[in-house]
């Protein structure tokens, strides 16, 4: 008999032992099959055949389908895994074969595989079917990773071509998954997306008899959608949900009438309703009816809700039993007790996120509200930092496996409050080094992370950098474009340039893996190493703002000041300065005109003063030293020099302090550790006068622009010169870059020329050396909030450009005062003042030489300093060297010439 023969009667053999126990029902049982046909035995068939690339093909396609049958997905994926390195990429059977592993790995929480193998079939144009699952499938891929933007986008594509061209019972599946992206976020465009896909499976399900069945869920998701509190659709939601349950209960599926139940509770707890709690036991009882697996997550969601319901309800004890019942079923063992600190790896395989997140602030939230009113103060804290502990090593996993700009300032934004807590707690603890790293966690990370890789890119080549710089370009260009107005032809080619994008840097990965592995160091700068850097003629004062306080919750705000040999931390009430700062914010932007208006600024600016620097030790301690401010939140909207520190003398803290701002210290750290290199001292741009109509003459911006290159003599353009290409050519090698113009603030900020503008987007492709640049326009510091990272405003654009410091404004200046001051400012700098000391003492002489109404802060104090503030020309101290050399070696010459 030939070989070949004798491989045929092998495959023969092969698939009566693998598939004829599913070809006759019954005749095998699990237990005997398993001991019948096992993982040596397939291995030792694969060995057999292992010259023979054709036969191994087939063998191993038939085997891993048997292991998948039999729900071993370790082994479908080891067996899948040797046909895939062989069959021919070219051949149709391939795309399926990587769809079928792929799903496999998403069967076995490996979603970085998954993710490849999808991201690979969607580029095959073998069958328009399964390129779409293949996009489906990737959304529902970054959905258990939590990026639930990238989620949606993913779905939006592989939906659009499978109502082409799949079965309908395909298309619902996918819309349904696709829907659950909105139980996690509050942008209502998703939300209203997700309406959409569940309009789409609802139109084909009622066309379809045979899958009337799948209304129930139709139903059930479209109650999950209204019952968000954005959408203000309680009795909506309830309609929907009583539906679902109707049908749920004629099909008597216990898994799904429980999972109606508890969405129907967190409904009723988002209304703060108090029968949300009958729902939520309601639904536990069901869950007893089910098997472990098929109930865990249903489990999960309800202690979490619970633990929501009795915090409200004050009943500390039983919302923090609810949250470590929560804990234990998210993650995946019934019998590990949460309290104790889970490896990265639970964390890694943990493909509810968000929820597991939530989970902490509540657990964390009871645990402070315990530390409150308990005299286990001690044990509650203990029981705080094993929470904090885990949590930082989920958003560290989460982060690092996330490189969506939009779904990473999601994250910092869910993950902010916590750090709060965080730091809070450390607090409390008397952990001053813990509670500062906290500070510095919740404060501009993504920014100073992306310097740090901007700086690390220089390790790759050019070409790599120049594309890398153009799909950036191209990206910001069309997600510009779609801010004001959703149009589909854009978002398709914005969708595909992500695509493309991402594909790149999968081929950056794999050709360059220590360029990746640099880039994952940037590091927080400790408490320990600040005060060592510290003269003593510096202090900083760092806050941590509650954003929303509620009705039970505990002021968590927090602040820490920080000389080189001590630290003072204190507390703070954020709610009342949150009204000051509403007063103070109104009255700061116009010239104070009455008596009146003097006096009711004065009373709110002191009160201020005293809110935020709240004792005596650290009034004094801040007093004639320069001082560095970390705000918080809305604290990032205003000038501290313009605090009054004495009602009775009106005397603002500027007059015996120097204030400056930093995003962070860890920023401040790593910024001011790149290298610049400038080639002139001074650019400046002053456009005067404007193509755009709605754009005022700026008279004195000639002036201002003039007054400082007599004294830099750099590099400057006015009038129709002032254009974004002559700015870009000209700016870039300059170690000041000054613009007196004017700039727009809205969710397009933008600096404009004499006949076009710049945009914040084109900053973050645009490269500069400068060691200042000063924005001498409106509002260059006004942008959008974004919590746990800062505001998103022209100076932080430019610092991601490159830039070691900004000087910005707060608010729309006056031309003839922004001149005069300006003038000041770079004759101190010239002085070689220090850049804090320069704009401090501008501020200063423009309070000395002004009176009345013209010394109102809306004058003087709009401009700020953030980042370093070191001198930008220092000392040259060779020639006073050699003067004083030289004059020695005279006096040297006539003292011996006299004795001789």
């Amino acid at each position: 008999m030939s070989s070949s023969n004798n491989k045929k009667h092998l495959i023969l053999f092969i698939f009566f032992i693998v598939l004829l126990p599913f070809c006759v029902e019954g005749q095998v049982s699990t237990k005997n099959d398993s001991t019948f046909f096992n993982e040596k035995k397939a291995d030792s068939i694969l060995f057999t055949l292992r010259k023979d690339s054709t036969q191994l093909i087939k063998t191993s396609s038939i085997i891993f389908k048997y292991f998948y049958k039999k729900n071993n997905i370790s082994l479908a994926i080891k067996y899948a895994t040797v046909q895939y390195k062989l069959i021919n990429k070219r051949h149709k059977s391939y795309h399926l074969l990587l769809m079928q592993l792929g799903y496999f790995h998403i069967k076995n929480n490996n979603l970085e595989n998954a993710i490849k193998l999808f991201s690979e079939a969607s580029l095959l144009n073998y069958d328009k079917k399964r390129k779409g699952q293949a996009f489906c499938y990737l959304g529902r891929c970054f959905y258990l990773q939590g990026d639930y933007s990238k989620s949606i986008n993913y779905y939006e594509k592989g939906i659009n071509i499978l109502l082409k061209c799949s079965t309908p019972t395909n298309i619902v599946k996918h819309c349904f998954n696709a829907s659950q992206n909105s139980n996690f976020t509050l942008n209502i465009n998703h939300i209203k997306k997700s309406i959409i896909f569940l309009k789409i499976a609802d139109s084909i399900i009622e066309k379809n008899n045979k899958i009337k069945d799948k209304k129930t869920r139709v139903n059930l998701y479209f109650g999950n959608v209204y019952s968000k509190k954005i959408m203000d659709s309680f009795l909506k939601a309830n309609f929907y949900y009583n539906e679902a349950l109707k049908e749920a209960k004629l099909y008597n599926d216990i898994s799904f009438i429980s999972t109606i139940i508890r969405n129907q509770g967190q409904h009723y707890i988002t209304h703060k309703k108090d029968s949300a709690i009958y729902f939520l036991e309601k639904s536990l009882e069901y869950c007893k009816k089910l098997s472990y697996d098929d109930s865990r997550l249903t489990k999960a969601n309800a202690y979490l809700n619970l633990s929501e319901f009795y915090y409200n309800k004050k009943k500390y004890i039983k919302a923090l039993e609810n949250s470590y019942l929560a804990f234990d079923f998210f993650y995946t063992s019934n019998n590990k007790q949460f309290k104790k600190i889970y490896p990265d790896v639970l964390h890694q395989k943990n493909n509810r996120k968000n929820s597991s997140l939530i989970t902490y602030k509540f657990n964390l939230k009871t645990l402070i509200a315990l530390i409150e009113q308990s005299n286990q103060k001690e044990k509650y804290i203990n029981d705080a930092i094993i929470s904090i502990k885990n949590f930082d090593n989920l958003i560290s996993v989460i982060l690092d496996n996330d490189t969506n700009t939009e779904s990473q300032f999601q994250w910092r934004k869910d993950a902010s409050e916590i750090y709060n807590y965080a730091a809070y707690i450390y607090y409390l603890k008397q952990d001053y080094q813990s509670a500062f790293s906290y500070l510095e966690k919740n404060k501009a990370f993504l920014l100073a992370q992306n310097i740090d890789h901007n700086n690390v890119n220089k390790e790759l080549p050019k070409v790599i950098l120049d594309k890398d710089k153009s799909f950036k370009k191209d990206i910001l260009n069309l997600e510009y474009k779609l801010v004001d107005k959703e149009i589909q032809s854009t978002k398709d080619s914005l969708f595909d340039l992500r695509f493309s994008y991402q594909q790149f840097k999968d081929s950056i990965r794999t050709v360059f893996p220590k360029y990746f592995q640099l880039k994952s160091k940037t590091d927080l700068i400790s408490l320990q190493e600040v005060q060592k850097n510290l003269d003593d003629n510096t202090v900083i004062i760092s806050y941590s703002i509650q954003n929303n306080i509620e009705e039970n919750s505990v002021d968590t705000s927090i602040g820490l000041c920080i000389s080189k040999n001590n630290s003072i931390p204190f507390s703070l009430k954020s709610s009342a300065i949150k009204n000051k700062l509403q007063t103070f914010s109104k009255l700061i932007s116009k010239p104070l005109n009455s008596k009146k208006e003097i006096q009711q600024y004065n009373t709110i600016a002191n009160s201020l003063y005293n809110s935020l620097f709240p004792s005596e030790e650290i009034k004094n301690l801040i007093q004639n030293k320069k001082v560095v401010i970390i705000p918080d939140d809305n604290l990032q909207n205003i000038p501290f020099e313009a605090f009054i520190t004495d009602t009775t003398s009106n005397k603002f803290l500027i007059e015996d302090t120097d204030i400056s701002y930093a995003y962070s210290m860890s920023f401040l750290n790593v910024n001011n550790n790149i290298s610049r290199v400038s080639e002139k001292d001074f650019a400046g741009f002053a456009p005067i006068e404007f193509q755009n109509k709605n754009l005022t003459t700026l008279q004195y911006s000639a002036e201002e622009i003039n007054s400082i290159n007599n004294n830099l003599n750099g590099t400057i353009f006015t009038g129709a010169d002032v254009t974004k290409d002559s700015f870009f050519t000209n700016a870039s090698n300059a170690k000041i870059i000054h613009l007196a113009t004017h700039a727009d603030v809205s969710q397009k900020p933008v600096i404009h020329f004499s006949k076009d503008s710049l945009n914040l987007h084109e900053l973050y492709t645009y490269k500069n050396n400068a060691d200042l640049v000063v924005l001498s326009a409106c509002e260059t510091n006004v942008g959008e909030l974004k919590k746990g990272e800062g505001i998103l405003n022209l100076a932080r654009g430019f610092f991601y450009s490159g830039s070691k410091s900004v000087v910005s404004s707060l608010w729309k200046v006056n031309d003839a005062a922004t001149t005069e001051l300006m003038t000041n400012f770079y004759s101190n700098l010239k002085d070689h003042q220090s850049k804090s000391e320069a704009l401090n003492n501008a501020k200063r002489k423009y309070l000395k030489t002004h009176s009345l109404s013209e010394k109102s802060p809306y004058y003087w104090a709009s401009f700020i300093l953030i980042g370093d503030t070191a001198p930008t020309f220092e000392v040259n101290y060779t020639i006073h060297y050699i003067i004083a050399f030289s004059i020695l070696l005279i006096l040297f010459f006539i003292f011996f010439k006299k004795r001789g």
